[in-house]
């Protein structure tokens, strides 16, 4: 990459003035840093090396050590045009366009690779996201950890790593709230089968629902699960087995069950693994809406099965790194960064979910991944140092698991927030509430506009817009116009040739040239979305590669008029920019996960047309 070479260039100079003896370097050990700046009056590149050197040469005025190291740059292959010290000692790198019309070739020549590199070449990593509890469907929050974690995928595979998605569910035979959810499914499943229910005082669904009225009134649980996808569950489960349990559950729920009765163990083992079959495979297909597939969906069960979780907690024990209190087993996590020590088996000799995610982890390293990515929510803040102490005791690399915190999201409609969702209940759906209303392309592509770092919006009545004020419409559209000008040149009879065979120097327009800069830019914008776990750096090069192609279409125009202008070699030339703006925004987009139309409507003032040349190209 370009910077790789302006890096190499910066450090031989700093070596020459060394060995001139100008800089009196105490170390050979330094990095040099290239960034793009905000302003091209600023350069094509700056960086920050002289400010970083004071200390190892001893000179406090890093305006000099820049002065020194820009005297001695040597660039035999003329890709610096110029250097100019700016501030406190920035060094400012303003390149020769003959570079940048070099960039033409090379994205016809990579094509679909143009953006690739092998920077994470022998890195196998393993991301696990979303992991939503089996417990309801896949909400828009699970979302956003969903677009996050698929496009970071997307990106270090663009790297040359090897990657695996993973979704972990959490369906431990511990675990209270599955033993609540079948619960509550076996009310729904009574009502399915004309029983009347009765919910607790207070809840959204006060009043008792009408049933036969032969039969027993029966009580929701207490802090049950609404919404109307645990009915459907229930029709499904009377679909599959009819009143085979109605008995064997009325008189579990009426508390009149005797522990030893035996079809109470088959109900119970129906109802738990039906529950979470059909939970499960809702969540797939929600996910899968959202063009997001797995490569295994791992069952916290298998860690208690297969003795995982008592083989980590051994090997605590032989490392020192427990101790008993009150009756309990506790790690020394304080040891490892951790606030305090946390439990790891409970006084009733129960597993708490700390040795449960100590075991998994454990076993990602073991199956060979060389780095880890855990995206949770924000509500996870306080059990980040607690994993990465458990992590750390058990010997592993902890500078290897990442983990990201997503924040929250939320919908709004003509400025009113959207609170519950579509069908009854609290939980605004991934699927039914967002993806079947704007779209996956839209939803993916707002959910990927900020950084995950802050808490996002959509706006669903603008993601369904067909104008430039919806970011994704306006993105797609500019793809579409692109394929639009090399349809319409075909149609006239003008072959677009290969860069190769046009006279690139004829793209001299400043608009020209930012679209240039831009491409150039491609794969330093993927390299650094991929370093700083940061894909909605994407979303924002796109809209501005789309903004700076209107601007070139409004100054330069690309196919020849009644009169001939331009002349056909400039024609050529932007039919070659036009071309190479295309596979930049088709490979941009397919990172991202999001369709690339060759072929689009627009709708504005109530008139719907055919993407069209309005540059009158």
């Amino acid at each position: 990459m370009i910077t790789e070479k302006l890096a190499s260039i910066l450090k031989r100079a700093v070596l020459a003035a060394r060995e001139a003896g100008e800089l009196k370097l105490t170390t050979d050990d330094f990095t040099v840093k290239l960034e793009m700046p905000p302003s091209k009056q600023f350069g094509d590149y700056s960086s920050n090396l002289a400010l970083t050197l004071r200390k190892s040469a001893g000179m406090a005025d890093s305006r000099t050590i820049a002065e020194i190291i820009r005297r001695y740059i040597e660039d035999p292959d003329k890709l610096i045009e110029r250097v100019e010290v700016a501030g406190p000692g920035f060094l400012n790198l303003f390149l020769n366009p003959d570079w940048l019309y070099s960039t033409l070739l090379r994205i016809e020549e990579l094509g679909r690779d143009y953006g690739r590199s092998q920077a994470r070449l022998g890195q196998k990593i393993l991301l696990e996201f979303v992991s939503a509890n089996p417990t309801g469907p896949i909400s828009v929050v699970n979302g956003r950890a969903a677009a996050l974690g698929d496009v970071l995928a997307n990106l270090f595979a663009a790297e040359g790593a090897e990657v695996h998605r993973e979704f972990y569910v959490n369906d431990a035979l511990n675990s209270l709230q599955l033993e609540l959810f079948a619960k509550t499914v076996k009310v729904r499943y009574l009502q399915e089968l004309g029983y009347p229910i009765a919910m607790p005082e207070g809840d959204v669904e006060a009043e008792p629902q009408l049933g036969d009225a032969s039969k027993p009134i029966i009580p929701f649980p207490k802090n049950g699960y609404l919404g109307e996808y645990v009915r459907d569950i229930a029709r499904r489960i009377v679909d599959e087995v009819g009143d085979r349990y109605e008995s064997a559950v009325v008189k579990e729920l009426l508390g009149e069950e005797e522990t030893t009765d035996s079809q109470a163990e088959e109900k119970n083992r129906y109802f738990r693994e039906a529950t979470l079959r059909i939970i499960l495979e809702l969540q797939r297909q929600a996910l899968e809406a959202f063009g997001v597939f797995f490569d295994r969906w791992f069952f916290e069960s298998s860690l208690y099965e297969s003795g995982a979780v008592d083989e980590v907690i051994r090997i605590f024990t032989e490392r020192g790194y427990t101790y008993r209190k009150d009756g309990a087993l506790w790690l020394k996590t304080s040891a490892f960064g951790d606030d305090e020590d946390r439990v790891l088996v409970r006084s009733n000799e129960k597993a708490t979910y700390i040795a449960a995610d100590a075991a998994y982890h454990r076993d990602k390293f073991e199956r060979g991944f060389t780095h880890l990515v855990d995206i949770f929510g924000a509500d996870h803040h306080g059990y980040v140092a607690r994993l990465r102490a458990s992590v750390a005791a058990l010997g592993y690399p902890v500078d290897r698991l990442y983990i990201i915190l997503t924040q929250m999201v939320s919908l709004m409609r003509d400025g009113e927030a959207i609170i519950g969702g579509k069908r009854k209940g609290a939980i605004i759906e991934l699927k039914e509430d967002l993806v079947d209303e704007i779209g996956r392309d839209a939803a993916r592509f707002y959910f990927l506009l900020n950084s995950y770092e802050t808490p996002a919006t959509v706006d669903v009545e603008l993601a369904k817009r067909q104008s430039n004020e919806n970011p994704v419409y306006y993105v797609q559209y500019a793809h579409a116009r692109l394929c639009s000008i090399l349809r319409r040149a075909e149609e006239m009879g003008i072959a677009v040739l290969p860069a190769a065979r046009v006279d690139r120097k004829l793209l001299t327009h400043p608009r020209e040239l930012d679209v240039l800069r831009k491409l150039a830019d491609y794969p330093e914008e993927i390299a650094t979305a991929s370093e700083r776990f940061a894909p909605h750096r994407l979303t924002r090069y796109a809209m501005d590669l789309a903004s700076l192609l209107n601007l070139f279409y409004e100054n330069c125009r690309v196919l020849p008029n009644s009169q001939g202008e331009p002349e056909p070699s400039l024609v050529q030339a932007r039919l070659a920019l036009v071309n190479c703006a295309r596979i930049v925004l088709n490979n941009l987009l397919g990172l991202l996960g999001v369709s690339a139309p060759e072929r689009m409507e627009r709708a504005e003032n109530n008139m719907t047309e055919e993407v069209q040349e309005i540059d009158g190209s």
